[in-house]
């Protein structure tokens, strides 16, 4: 009944012809799924950024300051979007407001953003929830969006990691406090993993990265390379590149 119920709403009110932001019509959803007027104000990851974890970086440098102290778990990160402004609130109602639509232009949204760098991936994976919160919102929210990639891959979907515990929540937690409250929370299942595998793991969003790169630290000894891949990307302040610069620049003026 339910499923019957889902496709007459869907031949009623199709959710695949209007901006996944404002409601408006669109001329071709699979291309943009978002109107010429969001898209003037929609906060893109396309300036200069780290090579690894995505991260923006306002100086010129490949890799920012905590991708140069810290060995990353993964090769490479893809956020299309900076998490503020019209995106922020989109996550926001897509986890809190049942707005399970939303998955699948988000989906195309990374995908696309990929393609541009696409590596080559044999499976797709996400980030649990704990079974609490997740039956408390009735989804999670990353595997939403890792099953519409993986239609758009035509990759398998698996689930690969358990959470093992909660904990407090990351949110006011600076880097090392997020990475030592992650330890132990997830754990990786039983799987046929191969060591060619190349896996690409899914989140909403990429803070500080401490948490898919802990599942990506899990995987990486089993399988052959491991991806991530978010919606968007929080800006984390690079004081150290900035104080690198300006302390070459005051040296600059002063030799001149």
């Amino acid at each position: 009944i339910k499923k019957a119920g889902k496709f007459f709403c869907q031949l009623l009110f199709p959710d695949d012809i209007k901006c996944i932001f404002c409601g408006q019509d669109v001329p071709n959803f699979e291309e943009q799924p978002y109107c010429e007027e969001c898209k003037a104000v929609l906060p893109f990851n396309n300036g200069h950024k780290c090579a690894v974890c995505d991260q923006p970086i306002e100086f010129e440098a490949k890799l920012c300051s905590f991708c140069k102290e810290r060995q990353k778990n993964f090769e490479k990160a893809f956020c299309p979007f900076i998490y503020e402004g019209k995106i922020k609130n989109s996550i926001f109602a897509f986890k809190e407001s049942n707005r399970r639509f939303l998955a699948k232009g988000f989906a195309q949204l990374i995908v696309k953003y990929m393609s541009a760098d696409m590596p080559k991936l044999d499976i797709v994976t996400y980030i649990p929830m704990a079974k609490k919160k997740q039956k408390k919102r009735g989804f999670n929210q990353s595997q939403l969006l890792a099953e519409e990639i993986g239609k758009l891959l035509n990759l398998p979907v698996l689930c690969l990691f358990s959470k093992q515990k909660d904990s407090k929540a990351q949110k006011n937690l600076n880097y090392k406090e997020r990475t030592h409250n992650v330890m132990g929370m997830f754990a990786l299942k039983k799987a046929k993993l191969k060591e060619s595998d190349n896996i690409l793991i899914v989140d909403d969003i990429i803070t500080s990265g401490a948490t898919i790169g802990y599942c990506a630290g899990l995987l990486r000894p089993k399988v052959g390379k491991v991806y991530v891949c978010a919606l968007a990307r929080e800006i984390k302040r690079d004081k150290k590149n900035k104080k690198n610069i300006l302390k070459r620049i005051f040296k600059f003026k002063k030799h001149k």
